[in-house]
């Protein structure tokens, strides 16, 4: 029969918090969210519901009909116990593997047995945050991306325990919630995040070195075909949650067989100062080889993360594809890129990579130049 979800809870009512809340009530379903106290309860709501609605209103993007319907589907509370009802709670508190798991017991205590329980993560594995979790098949990552309003890809993440329901239950929640989901093994960053997070680690290890920050972004918007490069992206989620991103992953990756880039200090530097990247910083270079070099660096990069992520069976190769174009808007998806740049070429850039210490070899390259991937 299956689980069906109607009443939603969200852990957390901030801006990633609310927007999957809005997301959810606009979508039809009942939505409880839960802040630390009263004080902030009524805040989150007069900020993230009644004023943001009011906003789409006011630009003729709503309804005041819709904006009421919307608004009546949400309510706060500061007690877990008032969560019992829910069907699903998506934690979203804030990046502390400690407070989740503390969140996850709280849950655990008060809702249904059957009830889903889902983190919105962007980095720890679930089954760590689960480990407390009575029924862990009820469990499961609901990985958003910034911001969850706009950016439609949600990353369904199965941990070894997650049941066929519980996976099932989210999928079609994804769905309805006009969503485009994709199904990943549980992973440290899980798909999209290994690519994106390891592509401006190689890009800040030039930075200050050879390049500036405008030629960086030049480079990658060249490289990648996006409006918008990855130094230009790295400034409007901040520097903050990039580094500490970037050392997490290095930590997890870093000695394994997948290997991931050292934490480059300019990064730090840079997140330690309070100061974010000057994109007017001067002339973008002309030097050639230094941009081939940066060129190739990054594109080796991408393709030994995005190989490693598919012989690790951590995602398809259809859905990283869907994934990565969905998520950071890239014209292509890896492996498009490596068949379009021929497997020759694409296995020179993976053993650079290589060499330069961003990864290990995937096996797929070790035996020599490999044919083209199936897509």
């Amino acid at each position: 029969m299956g689980k069906t979800i109607k009443t939603v809870g969200i852990i957390g009512f901030n801006v990633m918090g609310a927007a999957i809340g809005l997301n959810a009530a606009t979508a039809g379903y009942q939505v409880i969210y839960k802040e630390l106290n009263d004080e902030l309860v009524a805040a989150m709501y007069d900020r993230w519901v009644t004023k943001a609605l009011a906003a789409r209103v006011a630009k003729g993007k709503m309804s005041q009909n819709d904006m009421e319907l919307i608004a009546g589907r949400i309510s706060g509370t500061a007690n877990y116990q008032e969560l019992a009802p829910c069907d699903l709670v998506i934690e979203a508190a804030v990046e502390k593997m400690d407070l989740k798991i503390q969140v996850f017991k709280e849950l655990d205590a008060v809702c249904r047995p059957d009830a889903i329980l889902a983190s919105n993560t962007s980095t720890f594995l679930i089954e760590k945050l689960m480990a407390g979790v009575s029924n862990p098949g009820r469990t499961a990552g609901l990985h958003y991306f910034f911001p969850a309003n706009i950016n439609r890809l949600v990353e369904v993440i199965r941990q070894k325990e997650t049941d066929d329901e519980t996976y099932a239950a989210l999928m079609a929640f994804s769905e309805k919630n006009r969503k485009v989901p994709i199904s990943v093994n549980d992973f440290p960053g899980f798909a999209i995040n290994p690519v994106f997070i390891s592509t401006y680690m190689v890009l800040n290890s030039f930075y200050d070195k050879s390049c500036n920050a405008a030629t960086l972004d030049h480079i990658s918007k060249a490289v990648l075909g996006v409006k918008y490069g990855i130094i230009w992206v790295l400034n409007g989620s901040g520097l903050g949650t990039a580094y500490h991103a970037a050392a997490s992953m290095n930590e997890y990756l870093g000695t394994t067989d997948v290997g991931f880039p050292p934490v480059p200090n300019q990064l730090k530097t840079l997140f330690e100062s309070g100061k974010s990247f000057d994109l007017e910083d001067g002339p973008i270079s002309e030097d050639g080889a230094v941009i081939t070099k940066v060129k190739e660096s990054l594109l080796g990069s991408i393709f030994c993360i995005a190989t490693h992520l598919i012989e690790k069976k951590v995602v398809t190769i259809k859905d990283l594809e869907l994934g990565i174009c969905t998520a950071l808007t890239w014209p292509k998806g890896p492996f498009a890129m490596m068949n379009d740049l021929g497997m020759a070429e694409t296995a020179r850039l993976v053993s650079s990579a290589v060499e330069s210490g961003y990864f290990k070899m995937p096996k797929t390259f070790a035996a020599g130049v490999p044919q083209p991937w199936d897509l």
